[in-house]
C-alpha cells in the first residue's frame, strides 16, 4: 500500500466516525517532537436490537473484548506538519505500517484525521523501554541470555523488514519496548518515522538520518549513500549497549562522537569486560565492521553462536553491572509520565475528520 493510501491531506472523504466517537482516552504515557502518546480504550457499542444471526452475534462479540483492550494513541501535533517534508515522512510512515506484520513491530489499528491532525491508533506495548524494564525496583535480574535473546527478536524482525525492502534507519535502545511487565514475554521495534522503503535487495539511500551514537560510518561519509547493513551497525551499538550500560563510541562533542564511528575503534569497559563472553564480545564485533559489505545480513547474524539457545551466559549481572545499567537508563530520560490511570485530556484530539485507515 503506498502512502498515498493511507493519508490524503486536504483531500475529502466520506464521513466517519471521528477519534473521540470510537475510544475513550485514558492518561498520557509519552511525548516527543510529533506529539503526544496516551492509552485509550474502545467504547462500548450501543446495540438498538438483538444480534439476528450466528455472524453477527459472533461480530458483536469480537467487539465487545476490543473494549476490553488498552491501545496507544499518539496525536500528531498540528505544527509539526508544517512542512511537506514532514508530511510526507508521516505518510511513509503510516504506509509502512501499514504493511509490516510481524509479531516484533506495533500493529497499526487505525488512523484518524481532521484537517492536518491526525491520531494514529496502535497496539500497546505495557512493558515500557528495554532499558527501563531492566532497570525496574523488583524486576529479576537480567542475564546475558536474557540479552541474547532480545537481540534475536530484532534481528528476526530487521530480517523480515529487510526482506520486504525497508530499512528502519533509527533502531536504539530507545526504539524497542517490551510488550509486557515480563522481559520474557518478547520485545517490539517501534518508530518507523525514518524508515525507509525500497525495493526487495535493498535500494542505496542517503541522508543523515537517525541518533548519531547509533548511525553507521557509512552516514558520515562524503558521498552518503547506504543500504540497510546500517541497521545491523546500529544493532552492534544496542547489543553493546544492553550488555555494558554505556555506548562504545561516546565522546563529549558529537564532532568526537563522529570520529571514533568512522574509525570503528572501541574498548570494552575495564571493569565489565571479564562478566560478558566471548562469544557476546565476537558477536558486537561482527556488527561493527567498518565496510557495510563485510557486515552480514540480518539472517545471516541470526546464525552467530552467541544467539544460539542455552549458549550464552545464564549468570544473572551483578551489583556493578545494574548500575551501570541503571546509569544509562536514567541519562536518556527526556520524559516522566503522570501516574497510570490519571486521565489527561489531549491538546490534539480530532473533534470532526474521518478514518483513514483501518487494519
Amino acid at each position: 500500500m503506498t502512502a498515498s493510501g493511507i493519508l490524503a491531506i486536504g483531500h475529502h472523504h466520506k464521513k466517519e466516525p471521528t477519534f473521540e466517537d470510537v475510544y475513550d482516552t485514558l492518561y498520557q504515557i509519552g511525548e516527543g517532537k510529533t506529539g503526544q502518546v496516551y492509552v485509550a480504550k474502545k467504547k462500548r457499542p450501543n446495540y438498538r436490537s438483538r444480534a439476528k444471526t450466528l455472524a453477527e452475534e459472533q461480530q458483536r462479540e469480537r467487539e465487545e473484548r476490543e473494549c476490553d483492550e488498552e491501545v496507544a494513541v499518539k496525536f500528531v501535533r498540528q505544527e509539526y506538519l508544517s512542512t511537506p517534508n514532514r508530511v510526507d515522512a508521516l505518510q511513509s510512515e503510516l504506509a509502512i505500517l501499514a504493511q509490516v506484520k510481524h509479531p516484533g513491530v506495533l500493529r497499526l489499528r487505525r488512523v484518524f484525521q481532521d484537517d492536518d491532525k491526525f491520531a494514529i491508533v496502535t497496539d500497546k506495548a505495557i512493558g515500557g523501554e528495554v532499558m527501563d524494564a531492566i532497570c525496574r525496583p523488583g524486576a529479576p535480574r537480567i542475564r546475558e541470555c536474557d540479552v541474547a535473546d532480545i537481540v534475536r527478536q530484532l534481528l528476526s524482525v530487521l530480517a523480515y523488514l529487510h526482506l520486504n525492502g525497508i530499512t528502519h534507519r533509527d533502531v536504539k535502545v530507545e526504539n524497542i519496548l517490551c510488550k509486557t511487565k515480563n522481559l520474557q514475554d518478547g520485545v517490539l521495534l517501534i518508530d518507523f518515522g525514518l524508515a525507509h522503503m525500497g525495493t526487495v535487495g535493498g535500494s542505496e539511500m542517503s541522508g543523515m538520518n537517525g541518533t548519531p551514537h547509533y548511525m553507521a560510518p557509512e552516514m558520515f561519509h562524503k558521498h552518503g549513500y547506504y543500504g540497510c547493513a546500517i541497521d545491523l551497525w546500529s544493532l552492534g551499538v544496542v547489543t553493546y549497549v544492553l550488555l555494558f550500560g554505556r555506548f562504545p563510541f561516546d565522546a563529549r562533542f558529537m564532532s568526537q562522537v563522529e570520529d571514533k564511528i568512522v574509525k570503528g575503534e572501541f574498548e570494552y569497559p575495564e571493569e565489565l569486560e571479564p562478566m560478558i563472553s566471548h562469544q557476546a564480545k565476537k558477536f558486537i564485533e561482527y556488527l561493527l565492521v567498518l565496510n557495510p559489505r563485510e557486515r552480514p545480513p540480518a539472517a545471516m547474524a541470526l546464525q552467530h553462536p552467541w544467539l544460539q539457545v542455552d549458549s550464552s551466559a545464564t549468570n544473572p549481572f551483578t551489583d556493578d553491572h545494574m548500575a551501570a545499567l541503571a546509569k544509562f537508563s536514567e541519562g536518556k530520560k527526556t520524559f516522566t509520565p503522570p501516574p497510570p490511570k490519571v486521565y489527561v485530556p489531549p491538546e490534539h484530539v480530532p473533534k470532526e475528520g474521518v478514518i483513514i485507515y483501518e487494519g
